[in-house]
């Protein structure tokens, strides 16, 4: 469970307990992965729209499309080679284009948002330290240029889980600035599949998926967000299946500061594969 679906989940106990031009070539990448031992097909959270992921792959399992909350988006993933060239979003009311370009080593290092009349509208950079993302900047556009909205940056334990995630928004249209921080800890050995939600952290806006970025190869058992708004402290559990890719996921949520501090509940997630 990560903190978006956490802050929905709050809100939701608290009210249930009240009642452009081609991406750049670079030099040839290594030979495409071969498939996956794990393909995940959907993630399910109840009391959210369902499913809330869905995955589909093509023969060699690379994803081919991706929805949603319940398809609140759908995208069509396009691919130059082995290269994720664009994510179309092909909802009847939005069309929007997720272009990807490639740096000289043949990573991702701007992913820019088009509406339908190809207009670009945000842009994502990528920044790498060594093969580990350690930021992503957001510019949103304003006027006639772009100004940042937000910054997340991820810090690693030395076996390459993250360890923390720093989410920045600058004051702007009305709203405070605001800084939280996501601490993972007590990593499993088993396999993880979800860690992409983690660069997905608000409902309305839209999913993109980094092929060879991993973020955390495992799961953790602890997760503790501190900063601005609400501050909680999960302590999570699994079942796996014979891949060791998780079935379920149960998490046991503290709230820490405001006028829930003590409050407890339970969060849980499920897992399919194909």
């Amino acid at each position: 469970m990560r903190f978006k679906h956490l802050l929905i989940l709050i809100i939701t106990t608290a009210l249930l307990s009240c009642k452009k031009e081609k991406g750049i070539t670079g030099p040839p990448l290594p030979p495409g992965p071969t498939i996956p031992s794990v393909l995940l097909k959907e993630i399910v959270i109840p009391h959210l729209p369902s499913p809330y992921y869905h995955f589909e792959y093509d023969a060699v399992g690379k994803p081919i499309f991706v929805s949603f909350a319940s398809e609140l988006t759908r995208y069509t993933i396009l691919y130059d080679g082995d290269r994720i060239s664009e994510m179309r979003n092909n909802i009847l009311v939005n069309k929007d284009r997720l272009q990807y370009f490639y740096d000289n080593t043949g990573k991702v290092f701007l992913v820019t948002f088009a509406d339908s009349t190809g207009m670009v509208y945000s842009r994502n950079f990528l920044t790498y330290n060594g093969q580990k993302l350690i930021k992503i900047e957001r510019d949103h556009k304003s006027g006639p240029g772009f100004i940042i909205d937000r910054t997340m940056t991820m810090a690693y334990n030395a076996d390459d889980n993250l360890l923390e995630l720093t989410d920045h928004r600058p004051a702007m249209n009305g709203q405070n600035e605001s800084t939280f921080v996501n601490r993972f800890e007590q990593y499993d050995n088993k396999i993880n599949t979800d860690a992409f939600g983690l660069l997905h952290p608000d409902f309305f806006e839209h999913l993109f998926l980094l092929a060879g970025v991993q973020l955390q190869k495992n799961n953790p058992g602890k997760e503790t967000r501190t900063g601005d708004g609400i501050n909680y402290q999960v302590d999570y559990s699994y079942t796996y299946n014979e891949k060791n890719a998780p079935l379920t996921k149960s998490g046991e949520v503290l709230i820490t500061n405001g006028a829930n501090a003590g409050q407890r509940f339970q969060t849980n997630s499920i897992y399919t594969y194909y």
